[in-house]
């Protein structure tokens, strides 16, 4: 009896170890498996990689994705900011502007005063490539400014000769549907293609400045 006694409390001994580990190890895996449970707090996450000059929008949740096909996870934060181009140099962000840039004018300084709110209120998109490397100095931070949407959502995308990656979707009060993208060098933004699952079409890359449509 106390053979087995023994045998028994040996047992119950092994159970609770192991599912010590499990309760240990459990959330290390899902928060692998997730990336909601890692971000944390997406105010204060905002906060300490663009500065306190940025007010997140809580309307619309942080996505995730790739969008540089590396197989590294990026961040799209949404958020205001009176000041967007002021604090590139100390929170090492670069500001970026596709949408007047397909229309011919790529130059953030002169763009960002296109603006049709001059409160700060027009909303930008923050985007954070590889966000959980633990080193600030290798993540890559831009702020897009003056892409006109109303909801934002992350789309399969396949550049033509290139590996496959993710895009943010726009879509505007008129019902647009444009795409942010980036080819490896820079920032696009289009309204146009999607013929087929296997190819997107670029934008144009002619010289002739095109009025943008009305926001």
């Amino acid at each position: 009896m106390r053979h087995s006694g023994f045998v028994l409390c040996s047992l119950l001994l092994s159970v609770l170890a192991a599912a010590a580990t499990f309760a240990q190890t459990a959330p290390v895996a899902q928060a692998a498996a997730g990336s909601a449970p890692a971000f944390g707090d997406p105010a204060a996450f905002l906060a300490a990689q663009f500065g306190s000059s940025f007010k997140l929008d809580r309307k619309i949740p942080p996505l995730f994705g790739d969008l540089r096909g590396d197989g590294h996870e990026s961040v799209v934060l949404v958020a205001t900011s009176p000041t967007p181009l002021l604090g590139q140099e100390k929170y090492r962000y670069k500001v970026v502007d596709p949408y007047d840039a397909y229309y011919g004018t790529a130059n953030p300084k002169i763009t960002s005063t296109f603006s049709l709110h001059f409160d700060g209120s027009e909303r930008l998109l923050l985007v954070v490539f590889d966000w959980r490397q633990p080193d600030p100095k290798h993540i890559t931070k831009y702020v897009i400014i003056n892409t006109p949407f109303e909801s934002v959502s992350l789309a399969d995308l396949r550049l033509k000769k290139k590996k496959n990656l993710q895009a943010i979707e726009a879509v505007d009060r008129t019902t647009l549907h444009a795409l942010v993208f980036w080819d490896g060098k820079n920032w696009h933004w289009s309204a146009q293609g999607m013929d087929s699952d296997d190819e997107f079409k670029m934008p144009p890359s002619d010289d002739n400045v095109k009025m943008p449509p009305q926001r």
